[in-house]
C-alpha cells in the first residue's frame, strides 16, 4: 500500500509538472485575449470544484464517514495546490532576482539594500536546505553549516524580528496616545473605557477593588439576587467591569466587524473566481 501511495504521488507530481509546463507554453504562444480566457477558465474550474464539494449534500457511507462524490478527490487537489505553490515560489524567487539583480547591476538608488537582500536570500536558503537534508540523512552533517544556520536564524533573524516588533510597539503606543487625547465626549468615553480595561487585565484592578472593600467572591444566595447590595458591589469590581466591557460591549462589536470582513472576503473571492477583479490576472 505504501509503494502504491508513493507511485500515485509521483504520478500526480509528474502530471502536475507537465500540466504546468503546458500552461506556461500556452501562455507564451497565445495572444493577450487568449491568455485572458485561459486564466479565467482555469480559475473558474478550480473554484467550482471546491465550491461544489463544499455545498453538495453529504451522504453517510457504511463505515460512518460523511462524503460526496468529490470528497475523495480533495486530497489530490490539495496536492496539486502544494505543487502550484512550489512553482509560484520559484517564479517569485526568479522575479526577485531579476528586479533586484538589475538594480545592483545598474547601481540604482539604494542598490546596496538589494545586494544585502540577495545575499541574505542565497545564504539562508543554502544553510536551511543543507540543514534539512542533513536531518533526513540525505547529505553528510557538517558542523560548520549547523553553526552558521543557528547563528543566522536564531541569533540574527529572530533578533531582527524582535527589534521590528519592538518598533511597531512604539508606533502603536504613539497612535494610542493620539487616539486617547481628550478633545470631546467620545474621546473621554474612549479614554475611560480603555483605562478600565487596561487596569482590569492586570492585578492592580483587584488591589484597588480590595482597597475599597468590594467583595472578592459572591455567595450562592447573593448570586440568585442580582439586585442585592452584595451582587452590585461585586459587579463594581474593576476586573468584573473590565470583563463585562470585553464580553458584552467589545465582543458583539468584534463579531459584527468579523461578519462584515467575512462578507467582504466572500465578495472578493467571487470576483476573483469569476475573474472580475482587474487588479489581478493577465494583462487586459
Amino acid at each position: 500500500m505504501e509503494i502504491q501511495n508513493k507511485l500515485v504521488l509521483a504520478a500526480i507530481t509528474v502530471g502536475a509538472f507537465l500540466l504546468m509546463a503546458g500552461l506556461v507554453f500556452a501562455l507564451q504562444v497565445l495572444p493577450r485575449q487568449g491568455r485572458r480566457y485561459l486564466v479565467m477558465t482555469i480559475t473558474f474550474i478550480a473554484g467550482a470544484f471546491f465550491a461544489v464539494e463544499f455545498f453538495w449534500p453529504l451522504s453517510t457511507s457504511a463505515d460512518g464517514e460523511k462524503a460526496n462524490f468529490l470528497t475523495k478527490y480533495t486530497t489530490q487537489m490539495q496536492n496539486f495546490m502544494q505543487i502550484i505553490t512550489g512553482v509560484a515560489l520559484v517564479l517569485g524567487i526568479v522575479g526577485l532576482f531579476r528586479v533586484h539583480g538589475r538594480a545592483v547591476v545598474q547601481k540604482r538608488t539604494n542598490w546596496g539594500y538589494s545586494t544585502v537582500l540577495l545575499l541574505s536570500l542565497v545564504i539562508m536558503a543554502t544553510l536551511s536546505i543543507w540543514s534539512k537534508l542533513a536531518e533526513k540523512k540525505a547529505v553528510a552533517a557538517n558542523q560548520f553549516v549547523e553553526t552558521a544556520y543557528t547563528l543566522a536564524f536564531q541569533r540574527v533573524f529572530i533578533s531582527l524580528e524582535a527589534v521590528m516588533f519592538s518598533l511597531i510597539a512604539f508606533y502603536i503606543f504613539s497612535a494610542a496616545y493620539r487616539a486617547f487625547r481628550i478633545r470631546s465626549i467620545e474621546a473621554s468615553i474612549l479614554m475611560a473605557t480603555a483605562m478600565i480595561v487596561m487596569l482590569g487585565v492586570i492585578p492592580l484592578a483587584g488591589v484597588i477593588s480590595n482597597a475599597f472593600g468590594l467583595p472578592t467572591e459572591l455567595s450562592e444566595e447573593a448570586s440568585k439576587k442580582p439586585f442585592s447590595m452584595d451582587a452590585i458591589l461585586y459587579s463594581l469590581r474593576g476586573d468584573r467591569v473590565s470583563d463585562w466591557i470585553l464580553k458584552a460591549l467589545n465582543g458583539p462589536a468584534q463579531r459584527a466587524i468579523e461578519f462584515g470582513v467575512g462578507i467582504g472576503g466572500l465578495a472578493m473571492a467571487l470576483r476573483l473566481w469569476l475573474s472580475l477583479e482587474r487588479g489581478i490576472g493577465v494583462e487586459r
